[in-house]
């Protein structure tokens, strides 16, 4: 009994320290996180600072809507996509090449491999998506303080805003982890995080009123849009409530994954 006890921890240490070899050897891992680092950085900057340049002759309706933590987040959905990415190759690229079957010889316990995945990737991209929400927040700052529209970390709802932009990052990426091990095959995974951040939310503000709001507000965008925004839009769950749609999603790919890899062959 003792022997098994103290067997299980460095079992567990050494499936995750596979997996982190795995992530960190891939150059695509660096690649991926440096295009959405200047994807959220360039263009909430570009957008926060044509704002500035043009906030003298925007219309009051425009000025009502503005948001200095929400508009430096314009390039969001590029970063979300990347991290989307990040996740789907995760463990798509090992049923691409077969390896998964070596993965799963080596660790019997599928499970096991999926919550390594899921440890490990969420580890990296959270850390990763709060330095970039932090970075493109005070870039989108610098930009807004041409016209003296910026506002700190202190302000009512600006660090909720920046800490939700980042950990809203490392919820895409475990989507994309649960969407790969349900597809296996990447492009096809790929496909799904596309239509997921880029053409859903399209479609649900196409719905007629009030269904546009009653189902936005259970959409992954949307309800991350809440969580970020300074001013939530009024007809959806406010801040509290969204966060945990968010979390949702990422704990339902991640539970979709693990019931699905014991039910299939490799």
């Amino acid at each position: 009994m003792t022997a098994i006890t103290a067997s299980a921890p460095a079992r567990a240490r050494d499936v995750l320290a596979a997996e982190w070899i795995k992530l960190r050897s891939v150059r695509s891992t660096y690649l991926t996180v440096l295009f959405a680092a200047v994807a959220a950085v360039g263009v909430g900057y570009l957008v926060t600072r044509s704002q500035a340049t043009h906030w003298a002759t925007m219309t009051a309706q425009d000025r009502a809507s503005f948001d200095p933590v929400d508009d430096s987040y314009t390039g969001l959905g590029l970063a979300q996509l990347a991290f989307g990415v990040i996740g789907v190759l995760a463990i798509s690229s090992e049923y691409t090449t077969g390896l998964i079957r070596t993965t799963f010889a080596a660790v019997p316990r599928r499970r096991a491999v999926i919550a390594a995945k899921a440890a490990v990737v969420g580890a990296v991209t959270l850390l990763a998506g709060e330095a970039i929400a932090f970075a493109t927040f005070f870039a989108g700052q610098q930009a807004l303080s041409a016209g003296h529209l910026n506002v700190t970390l202190a302000h009512p709802g600006a660090l909720r805003g920046v800490l939700a932009a980042g950990f809203y990052l490392a919820v895409m990426a475990w989507a994309g982890l649960g969407l790969g091990a349900v597809i296996r095959h990447t492009a096809g995974a790929i496909t799904a995080v596309i239509g997921i951040v880029f053409l859903l939310p399209h479609i649900i503000q196409a719905l007629p009123a009030p269904w546009d709001t009653r189902i936005g507000k259970y959409s992954l965008d949307i309800a991350a849009q809440q969580v970020i925004a300074q001013h939530p839009a009024a007809g959806y769950f406010p801040a509290g409530p969204s966060f945990l749609i968010v979390a949702a999603y990422a704990a339902a790919a991640i539970a979709a994954a693990a019931l699905l890899v014991t039910r299939r062959d490799a």
